[in-house]
């Protein structure tokens, strides 16, 4: 556990100082639970939240990494959010670890500098 806490502490300090000012927002979190196997809509609200906590708890600008977006899908206004890579990494964190996909998705950021 200290060895990915070491890890968090790098990617933070990395993502503070490239990706202060308007870093990339590359995903959305209805496309993360879609290929995390969730059919569902409205699952990801509390990883959502608990990922959004721990970046201001970490000092990390939240309106930065995170960003309300409203679709119109299927006839229906729905939002959505749009996130940053170290907004993705915390959601993941965040999902339920129950689900295999999430527990693979969880492993594999884990043990992606020990290969």
């Amino acid at each position: 556990m200290l060895k990915l806490f070491d890890y968090l502490e790098e990617v933070i300090s990395t993502e503070q100082i490239s990706q202060l000012n308007n870093p990339a927002l590359l995903y959305t979190a209805s496309e993360i639970m879609e290929e995390l196997g969730y059919g569902q809509t409205g699952m990801e609200q509390e990883p959502l939240d608990r990922a959004m906590h721990a970046c201001a708890a970490l000092n990390i600008p939240v309106d930065y990494n995170f960003k309300k977006v409203y679709c119109f899908k299927d006839g229906e206004l729905t939002t959505d959010g749009q996130l940053s890579e170290l907004a993705t990494y915390l959601f993941m964190i965040n999902c339920n670890p129950l689900n295999p996909f999430v527990a693979k998705a969880q492993l594999i950021f884990m043990m992606k500098d020990r290969v």
